[in-house]
């Protein structure tokens, strides 16, 4: 009988532990904003489609990788205006532009001739802004 005890004693403690891991880990989860990403897929994918964005930030790339500095500032304002619309209360908009950036600037990274890519996206005219003025 005694040895049953402890099987059961075993066991009850197993799923209690268990349980409380599983509703810590939700709150810890919910905490940091994994449950508030429902639909990033989808916003995401419609950012993608935004030729602004994602050429803003291929040509931002293009630059930096021919030596030019740009101006940051200028570059997150605009970023930041275009973003608001996405934005869900819980930073899915700052969420969206790691993902976009991180997929424009490996677009920017995998061209071989990347001056004529800068030229070829018309990065100079579209975003006369974008390199930073020498003072």
């Amino acid at each position: 009988m005694r040895k049953l005890s402890y099987i059961a004693l075993f066991i009850f403690g197993l799923l209690f532990g268990a349980s409380l891991a599983y509703i810590t880990l939700q709150k810890v989860i919910a905490s940091r904003g994994g449950m508030g990403m429902h639909g990033f897929v989808a916003t995401a994918n419609k950012v993608l489609q935004q030729r602004e964005i994602t050429e803003l930030l291929i040509c931002s790339k293009l630059a930096m990788s021919g030596g030019h500095k740009i101006d940051n500032i200028s570059l997150n304002i605009r970023l930041n205006s275009l973003l608001k619309p996405y934005d869900n209360g819980q930073q899915r908009a700052f969420y969206v532009l790691v993902y976009i950036k991180g997929y424009a600037f490996g677009v920017a990274d995998s061209i071989k001739d990347k001056i004529k890519a800068y030229d070829d996206y018309a990065c100079q005219t579209q975003y006369p802004w974008l390199l930073k003025q020498e003072h």
